[in-house]
């Protein structure tokens, strides 16, 4: 089993049917740039209820404003209409929420097989920068705003697109795996250069446990990622700790996931950027 069907593995273990009933986390304040890059998600898990995204597009800065959303899978592979899908915003203001479904993405094979993937968000029309919000949950309302609206659905969490990626340093503040709490991490080499990643575990008290994990990203790559199993710390890996993220070059970005199985708890974040080596998503290096 590759990590993404093990991904996809675990979020239908955890949220099986509603098992976990969790309320929205707080998003971080949102980047705001006319390039994002955007977590994707629709995995089924039974009875109806799929575990999936939805987008609100705003513009906050001014109207004119056309984003185009270009999407893919986990193995940097284009899925869904070859041109995108535009989202007009013809007012300043103005808003439009989509899901997997109105992204073209559901029905392709490329995608269904993992059921996760990531996507560029680009103002093509003037440049003006836009406001985004992604939200994951449970659902089985797959309209526009059906994870906000339905009183079926169950939120795991809702956070931003990201417009800026780093060169160097990143890290998680925080897992845990007490009381069965899954967490993944999400990373994206959003650009078409190959970066290496490597990854540092430490525990509470920051001992680092075992030895960094070397991941290679390809252009475009996308590498969920379980935590901490993913390290393979022997004999017992620590429930609870930080992560350092040190990138080979420009372009990586990502998310946490932490789903807590009881108590109605999840957090969904972007991974922290280090200040001095962040960059915009450049110009010119959209899809």
């Amino acid at each position: 089993m590759n990590v993404s069907q093990s991904f996809k593995a675990a979020i239908v273990s955890i949220l099986f049917l509603g098992l976990v009933v969790v309320g929205p986390a707080p998003a971080s304040a949102g980047d705001m740039w006319f390039q994002q890059a955007l977590f994707l998600a629709h995995i089924p898990l039974g009875g109806g209820q799929f575990f999936t995204t939805n987008y609100v597009f705003t513009a906050s800065e001014g109207a004119n404003t056309t984003v185009n959303v270009k999407c893919f899978n986990e193995t940097s592979q284009r899925i869904g209409p070859v041109a995108g899908v535009n989202v007009e915003l013809g007012a300043t203001g103005q808003l439009a929420q989509h899901t997997p479904t109105t992204l073209g993405v559901t029905s392709d094979v490329l995608f269904t097989s993992t059921g996760n993937g990531w996507c560029w968000a680009n103002n093509v029309n003037s440049g003006l920068d836009f406001t985004t919000q992604v939200t994951v949950g449970v659902t089985t309302d797959l309209t526009p705003g059906g994870i906000l609206n339905s009183a079926s659905s169950s939120f795991v969490g809702t956070t931003h697109g990201s417009g800026e990626v780093t060169s160097a340093v990143g890290g998680i503040p925080f897992f845990t795996t007490s009381g069965g709490a899954q967490h993944f991490l999400i990373l994206l080499n959003a650009l078409t250069v190959s970066r290496t990643v490597t990854l540092t575990l430490f525990d509470a008290n920051g001992i680092p446990q075992g030895a960094p994990l070397v991941r290679n990203l390809s252009g475009r790559d996308l590498d969920p990622l379980s935590i901490p199993a993913v390290f393979g710390v022997v004999p017992t890996p620590p429930t609870s700790g930080s992560m350092k993220i040190v990138a080979s070059g420009t372009g990586v970005l990502g998310w946490y996931l932490q789903v807590y199985p009881t108590g109605s708890r999840a957090i969904f974040a972007p991974i922290g950027l280090d200040g001095d080596n962040t960059t915009q998503l450049p110009s010119g290096s959209a899809p």
